[in-house]
């Protein structure tokens, strides 16, 4: 069941995944939904439920351009500043910092230096 629970919240981070919405889907009630994240998570289902979709953000924002704003929508987020605030609990940085220190890095193959008109010289 909480591999269920878990596997819905991950593929869906933008659905509405309060204790009574995955309560009900689970067929339990908010206490025996919490009680159950409690014994096989460590944590409430809220603060899972939000460190997943920072996590989620995470990724969108060091593998795409899209603005902060589109990416809370994406990840079920209020706005960004309930993004922005995520972040900084979870990861101790800005959305912003983030990006910048984890945005993929092209270098040349064998250290050659692209040409202007953007071909690689070949060896």
């Amino acid at each position: 069941m909480v591999r269920d629970l878990t596997g819905h919240i991950a593929s869906r981070p933008n659905a509405d995944l309060g204790v009574p919405a995955l309560a009900g889907r689970a067929g339990l009630s908010t206490r025996q939904l919490t009680r159950l994240f409690d014994t096989h998570l460590g944590t409430t289902p809220s603060r899972y439920v939000r460190a997943v979709r920072t996590e989620v953000a995470a990724q969108l924002l060091a593998c795409t351009e899209l603005p902060l704003a589109a990416v809370a929508r994406r990840c079920g987020f209020g706005s960004a500043e309930t993004l922005r605030q995520a972040f900084l609990d979870h990861y101790d940085t800005s959305p912003s910092a983030y990006r910048t220190a984890n945005r993929p890095r092209v270098s040349p193959p064998n250290g050659s230096t692209p040409e202007p008109s953007g071909r690689a010289r070949l060896p």
